[in-house]
């Protein structure tokens, strides 16, 4: 099995865990800030691209203001979005696809956004570049990320955070008889060690290579999203940012 294949079959061993419906995803974050998030930050936009939307999640429910198109490359991602898109009788349009190089056409949809889709990929200063072509000009890039300052070698968490967390774990399997992920997730992180580092810096320096102006950069992102557990569980964890472009006039 050649690395990509492999890290997408690790991708696919993940998608339970993304879906929108996880009993679990209410214990560690707030959903309905993302929406909100989202949402603001894209605007009056009216067609917007997800890129690297997962399960679904924010995608069904911007769905209901916006005309998504979702791109993934996760086989079982887009199966678990297709199935609960059409659960809630939203209409979402799925596109199996590499974020490097996107089967759109230049300046097509008026926004495009990724939630946490950048850190796993090879070359995301690329996939940045591919967002701002497939947009409009005048139209909106929305960005989160966890801002990365340095490489992360394993989970380096503090010893109550490692209870909380293995409290966490138990009750995913005990009461949601959900699987261990975390040998799952030791491997993903080992695949993508030599990928860049994602930070607010890169990625706004990026937007404004590529002819975007940044808009507005949140930096309190976890803060606002993290329930009571959430925050116990990832106080080790670097801080998130969300970052607003808008693509300039003149750039095609």
């Amino acid at each position: 099995m050649n690395q990509r294949k492999k890290k997408m079959n690790l991708w696919d061993k993940l998608a339970f865990e993304y879906d929108p419906e996880s009993p679990t995803r209410r214990i560690w974050t707030k959903p309905n800030l993302w929406v909100d998030l989202f949402e603001n930050g894209l605007g009056d936009c009216r067609s917007v691209l997800d890129v690297g939307c997962g399960a679904g999640f924010p995608a069904l429910a911007l769905a209901e203001k916006f005309q998504v198109v979702g791109l993934d490359l996760s086989e079982k991602m887009l199966s678990i979005a297709s199935k609960r898109a059409s659960n809630c009788g939203v209409e979402i349009i799925l596109t199996r696809a590499d974020s490097h190089a996107m089967p759109f056409k230049n300046n097509l949809f008026d926004g495009a956004y990724c939630k946490f889709a950048l850190w796993p990929l090879r070359e995301p200063v690329r996939a940045i570049r591919e967002m701002v072509r497939v947009v409009k000009p005048g139209g909106r890039l929305v960005i989160v990320e966890v801002d990365r300052k340095k490489r992360l070698d394993g989970h380096r968490m503090s010893f109550s955070s490692k209870v909380i967390y293995s409290i966490y774990r138990l009750i995913k399997h005990i009461f949601f008889n959900q699987p261990d992920t975390k040998r799952v997730w030791k491997e993903l992180l080992k695949a993508t060690k030599s990928h860049p580092l994602v930070n607010s810096e890169m990625v706004m320096g990026a937007l404004e290579d590529a002819g975007c102006k940044v808009l507005d950069i949140q930096r309190d992102v976890k803060e606002r999203t993290y329930t009571f557990i959430g925050r116990l569980m990832g106080s080790d964890h670097e801080e998130y940012f969300l970052c607003v472009g808008v693509k300039r006039e003149m750039c095609l």
